[in-house]
C-alpha cells in the first residue's frame, strides 16, 4: 500500500503551518461575533487573564497569524479562545488546532464534527437539515483536509470499540421497536433495488431520504444532549445515509452525495463496523472519481483498506474497481488493469447475496462497465465499445427490464464512448435510452448529457437527442 495517511493532527501548510486563510474557521467565529481582529485580541487577552493563564499582549497582528494560517496559538491561549466560545477544555486537547473551532457557533457542517456518538447525532442532523441555500457546488473536502478528516476518522473508529457482530445490539427505547424493525425492513427492500428497478431513481431517493428522516429526527431523537443513542440505531443510520448517497448520485447530485456520504461515515464510525465504515469509504471514493481528483479517490481507498483490512469478497472488489478508475485516471493503465484483474478474482469468490448495508451490484456488469471505463480513460474507446454496447443492448430491448437505478450515468459513459468514435446514432440512442428509463431525466444528470452533446448538435441526431431531453425537462 502507498504511504500512510496523516494522522488527525497534520494540517495543510499557508506558512508556518495551519489552514490557508479563506477556510480558516476563526475568520467565521470572529465575525459572526461582530469583532474586527484588534477587538478579538483584546478579549482573548482579558480572559487569558481572567483564567489565571498570565499576561496576554492584545496583538492584532497575532490574531491576523492565527487566521492566516502563518502562526498556532500557543496552548493556553487556545484554551482562553476555548471558554470564549464556550467549547470544553478537553476537545481542545483531544482535537487540536484547528479541529476544535468547528465545535463552536453552533450549525457547524457534518464534516466539522467529532468522530463520537454524540458528534454523529449532530452530523447526522446537519445533514438532513442543511442551512438554507444551495451552497457551494463540487465536494467540500479535497487534499489535505480530506486527509486529516479520514484520519480522525480512522482514530475514532479504532476508540469506538464495538467489534463486528460482537454483543446483541441494545434494544432501543420503549415503543421504538416496531417501528426501529419497520424501517429496517423497508431499507432493505430500498436496497435491493440496485439489482434492477423499474422506478425512477428520483422516486427511490425521495423513499430513501423518508426512511434516512425517520431515523434521525425520531429515532435518534434526544441523543444529541441526553443518553446515549442505542448502538443498534447507527447501522441503520449509516444504512439509510448510504442509501441517500448513492440515490444522489444517480440522479446528478454529487454535492448532494457527498453530504449524505459524509454523515454515513459518522454513524458507521459510530457504530464500530469495520465493513460498514469500508463500504462507506469506497462510495466516498467515487465521489471523488466523479466531481474530484483521483488522487483524492486513492486517498480513500487507502483509508477504506486501513479501516478493514480484510475486506469481504464483495467489498474487495468495490474497492479494487474503485483504485483502478483512480489509476487509469491518473494514466496509469497498466496498474488499472491490474486491479480490475484483482476485482475480478474477488467477484468470483462472492456468493453474490444481498447484504444488508450494501446496496450496491458489484456483478459482472459493475465490473463490465468499469473496465470500459478505463479503456476510454487510456485513449481506447474501440476497446471500450464492446461492453458498452452489450449493456445499451440489454437496456434499449423491445421489453421493459428492471434496471440499476445507475444506469443513467452508465449510459453516460456510452455517450462519451461513441462521441469519441464518431458514432452519433449510438451516442443519440443511449440518450434516448436514459430518458425513457428515467421517466424524467433529472436535471442534475441532464445538465451532463446536454454538456456531452451540445458540441455535436450540427448532427441531425444529436440535435432529436437534445430536444428528446429538453421535453424530458421537469
Amino acid at each position: 500500500m502507498s504511504e500512510p495517511l496523516p494522522g488527525p493532527g497534520a494540517r495543510a501548510s499557508a506558512g508556518s503551518g495551519g489552514e490557508p486563510a479563506h477556510t480558516n474557521p476563526l475568520i467565521r467565529l470572529r465575525t459572526g461575533m461582530g469583532l474586527s481582529q484588534p477587538e478579538y485580541a483584546k478579549l482573548i487577552a482579558r480572559t487569558h487573564g481572567a483564567l489565571a493563564l498570565g499576561q496576554l499582549a492584545a496583538r492584532r497582528e497575532l490574531v491576523a497569524r492565527w487566521e492566516s494560517g502563518r502562526a498556532i496559538p500557543v496552548h493556553t491561549v487556545q484554551l482562553a479562545m476555548a471558554h470564549v466560545h464556550d467549547v470544553p477544555a478537553r476537545d481542545v486537547h483531544r482535537l487540536g488546532w484547528p479541529h476544535w473551532l468547528h465545535l463552536a457557533g453552533g450549525g457547524a457542517a457534518p464534516l466539522d464534527r467529532p468522530y463520537t456518538d454524540h458528534g454523529a447525532v449532530l452530523a447526522l442532523r446537519a445533514a438532513v437539515h442543511p442551512p438554507g441555500g444551495a451552497g457551494s457546488p463540487g465536494l467540500s473536502l479535497r487534499g489535505r483536509a480530506l486527509a486529516d478528516q479520514l484520519g480522525e476518522a480512522l482514530r475514532g473508529l479504532a476508540e469506538a470499540g464495538r467489534p463486528d457482530g460482537g454483543s446483541p445490539p441494545e434494544a432501543p427505547p420503549q415503543g421504538r421497536e416496531a417501528p426501529l424493525r419497520w424501517i429496517e425492513a423497508r431499507t432493505s427492500a430500498l436496497e435491493q433495488h440496485e439489482r434492477g428497478t423499474l422506478l425512477p431513481p428520483a422516486v427511490l431517493y425521495g423513499a430513501a431520504e423518508a426512511e434516512h428522516r425517520l431515523v434521525v429526527d425520531h429515532l435518534l431523537a434526544g441523543s444529541g444532549g441526553g443518553p446515549p443513542a442505542p448502538p443498534r440505531l447507527f447501522p441503520l443510520a449509516a444504512r439509510t445515509a448510504l442509501l441517500c448517497t448513492w440515490l444522489s448520485s444517480a440522479v446528478g447530485e454529487e454535492t448532494r452525495a457527498e453530504r449524505h456520504n459524509l454523515a454515513a461515515l459518522r454513524a458507521a464510525v459510530a457504530s464500530g463496523r469495520r465493513t460498514a465504515v469500508a463500504t462507506v469509504l469506497a462510495q466516498l471514493a467515487t465521489r471523488h472519481l466523479l466531481a474530484g481528483d483521483a488522487a483524492d479517490a486513492r486517498t480513500v481507498v487507502r483509508a477504506a483498506r486501513a479501516a478493514d483490512p480484510r475486506p469481504e469478497p464483495v467489498v474487495a472488489a468495490l474497492l479494487q474497481t474503485r483504485e483502478a478508475l483512480a489509476l487509469a485516471r491518473l494514466g496509469r493503465p497498466a496498474e488499472a488493469a491490474r486491479a480490475l484483474d484483482h476485482a475480478a478474482d474477488a467477484l468470483a469468490s462472492s456468493d453474490g447475496r444481498h447484504r444488508p448495508g450494501f446496496p450496491f451490484a458489484v456483478d459482472g456488469r459493475h465490473l463490465a462497465v468499469a473496465r470500459a471505463e478505463s479503456h476510454l480513460l487510456a485513449g481506447a474507446p474501440d476497446r471500450a465499445e464492446p461492453h458498452l454496447a452489450a449493456l445499451l443492448d440489454e437496456l434499449d430491448g423491445p421489453e421493459p427490464v428492471p434496471a440499476p437505478p445507475l444506469a443513467g450515468r452508465m449510459l453516460l459513459l456510452a455517450v462519451d464512448t461513441y462521441l469519441a468514435l464518431g458514432r452519433a446514432d449510438q451516442a443519440a440512442r443511449a440518450t434516448h435510452c436514459a430518458v425513457t428509463l428515467t421517466g424524467t431525466l433529472p436535471p442534475g444528470l441532464a445538465r451532463q448529457y446536454h454538456r456531452r452533446l451540445a458540441a455535436h448538435q450540427h448532427a441531425p441526431v444529436i440535435r432529436g437527442a437534445l430536444e428528446c431531453l429538453a421535453d424530458a425537462g421537469p
